[in-house]
């Protein structure tokens, strides 16, 4: 019993222990939810603002999304996620920044209507710029497309032509024109469609390189003076908005092609060094028409160390993303191993808390039964103790009759002989006292039965006399009036009949016809409509006017004969109803 008694103690204070734990691992406090909103926050500001998100950042905002991973929604989830992948952006990490990004979209839910969808376009956005970034367009555009889809699902109709005339960049890197073109025209037209007029004709600098390309110079002319009249990009001087120079370009090979060598040259000269290649590209065609061979010799020079210099870079570029790309997968890698030893743990957690369990229910149940079995036997020793004192009790009362009946024989012994002579006197008296009752109740029937045929002569002499004056009464009152004035087609009072004036109308039935309402209305439970239409139809109103009255439809006015006819008659006919009423009260 000792033992089993330290067995008991030592699985409670397991399972304290064990409930302890799971409040320490679940709980969290106002303060770090304070805290992490205030971080997301922080973050959210430099991101709005293009501050380069590189201070270390990265580590608290990693913080961050365990923490929501583990006590936040699903949009706080996405949105640690994605500002996560924002700083690896800016730390030049692309894999860690995909690898968030991703997380992100696999956090969100998107068959909440409650899902930040906005949120989710921008985790799209930057993997699709990164994609970009790394000459991946057939990524790139699946990440587009997606973009395209929430757009119109938040029904963000400018957001949603943007994302198609950035389709462009895709398939400018795959040299698909043909597309490229199709793309712009339909941003153009829709564009157009919803009163954006700007940049509507900003969608056309990528057009005209084309048309000039292919020799169509009447097109790219008009063209170019819708581009710059309208697109509202140039500035009083005729400068281009910054990130859009590569029009100078284009338009010096427009003069070019126009044999204009001077305005070639001179639109060449203003490309930013950004463009240095291609302006030096440039001005070496004009200077070969020219033949200017000192100045050829010059930027052939000139061209051929930019294009070095390019290789150069297109060569740490590609060392660069081949190195992202390794770092990519190992980053993958280390995710999948990590995602391993996570599962390994959780198992071996799961296995400890399904010991426990099974531990508590295995001890639970032993506990049970042996207190089921004490129960089981004290049951038993009590069943056996109170039928053993019951039937002691009985016999005690046993005793007690017989001895109390034996008496009691005793005494009648010594008063049969007593009152044998006197029994036959008293025989005679009980049976003429019972002949005279017997008599009394016959002649209290009959009374009763010439009585009751009385009442009921009384009743339909009543009935017979005064229904027809009370009839009359009823039919020639103000209120019944009034309610023929309502349905009449040329009465200008409303046809809609008031709670108050129904309830007149059957406080004036019931105070002039007491004993046909009381017929009417005892004989079952008819709604205060099938009474008003009951009364109504008594009162000889016809099936439109009982309509206009109760402004109800010709069907509902028909259900309620139907169901007012089913409860009084056991009739399912509407027509029937007014019939059965007149037959019932003798009219």
């Amino acid at each position: 019993m000792l033992a089993y008694s330290y067995l008991c103690m030592a699985m409670k204070n397991l399972v304290l222990i064990f409930a302890l734990l799971m409040t320490l691992v679940c709980c969290t406090t106002e303060a770090d939810r304070e805290r992490m909103r205030a971080l997301l926050d922080r973050a959210d500001s430099m991101n709005r603002a293009y501050i380069p998100m590189t201070d270390g950042i990265d580590s608290l905002l990693l913080e961050a999304t365990r923490f929501y991973d583990r006590h936040g929604d699903a949009n706080q989830q996405l949105r640690a996620h994605y500002l996560l992948g924002c700083a690896y952006r800016d730390m030049g990490e692309a894999p860690a920044a995909l690898q968030s990004y991703q997380d992100a979209i696999d956090r969100a839910d998107t068959l909440s209507p409650d899902c930040d969808y906005r949120r989710l376009m921008s985790v799209y956005g930057q993997m699709a710029e990164l994609f970009h970034a790394q000459n991946l367009p057939e990524d790139e555009l699946v990440q587009r497309t997606m973009i395209g889809k929430y757009a119109l699902l938040t029904d963000d109709t400018l957001y949603f032509i943007r994302n198609l005339e950035l389709l462009v960049k895709p398939y400018f890197l795959m040299k698909d024109n043909l597309s490229m073109l199709r793309v712009l025209q339909q941003a153009h037209d829709l564009y157009l469609s919803n009163g954006y007029t700007k940049e509507a004709a900003a969608t056309f600098g990528p057009v005209i390189d084309y048309h000039i390309a292919k020799g169509q110079m009447d097109k790219a002319d008009s063209l170019m003076k819708v581009y710059e009249l309208q697109s509202g990009l140039f500035d009083s001087e005729g400068n281009i908005a910054a990130g859009r120079e590569m029009y100078y370009y284009i338009k010096g090979m427009y003069f070019l092609k126009r044999h204009d060598l001077l305005l070639a040259e001179r639109w060449f000269r203003r490309m930013p060094a950004s463009e240095y290649k291609d302006a030096c590209k440039g001005l070496l065609s004009v200077f070969r028409l020219q033949h200017n061979y000192d100045s050829v010799a010059k930027y052939a020079y000139l061209y051929e160390n930019a294009l070095d210099s390019l290789h150069d870079h297109m060569q740490t570029e590609t060392t660069h993303q081949m190195s992202s790309l390794y770092n990519y997968h190992r980053f993958q890698r280390e995710k999948v191993e990590e995602a391993e030893k996570t599962r390994h743990l959780r198992e071996v957690i799961y296995f400890i808390l399904a010991a426990i369990v099974t531990g508590i229910v295995v001890f639970w149940y032993l506990w049970s039964k042996h207190k089921m079995a004490v129960k089981a036997k004290t049951d038993k020793l009590l069943a056996e103790y109170s039928t053993a004192k019951l039937n002691y009790q009985n016999l005690l009362m046993d005793y007690a009759l017989a001895k109390k009946e034996i008496n009691g024989l005793q005494v009648v012994c010594r008063e049969v002989e007593s009152l044998k002579q006197s029994n036959e006197t008293l025989h005679d008296s009980l049976k003429n006292l019972v002949d005279e009752r017997d008599n009394l109740l016959s002649r209290k029937e009959v009374e009763i039965a010439a009585l009751k045929e009385q009442l009921v002569r009384k009743e339909n002499a009543l009935r017979n006399k005064n229904f027809f004056d009370q009839y009359v009464a009823f039919s020639s009152s103000a209120i019944v009036m009034k309610l023929r004035e309502k349905c009449s087609p040329e009465s200008m009072l409303k046809p809609k009949v008031s709670n108050r004036e129904w309830f007149l109308l059957h406080r004036q039935f019931i105070s002039d016809m007491p004993l046909c309402s009381n017929v009417m209305f005892s004989r079952a439970a008819l709604t205060f409509i099938e009474k008003n239409i009951c009364v109504l139809l008594l009162l000889d109103f016809k099936h439109d006017e009982i309509m206009r009255l109760l402004n109800a439809t010709s069907q509902s006015v028909t259900n309620f004969k139907s169901n007012a006819n089913k409860k009084l008659f056991k009739s399912e006919s509407a027509l029937s109803l007014q019939s059965n009423l007149r037959s019932l009260l003798s009219l």
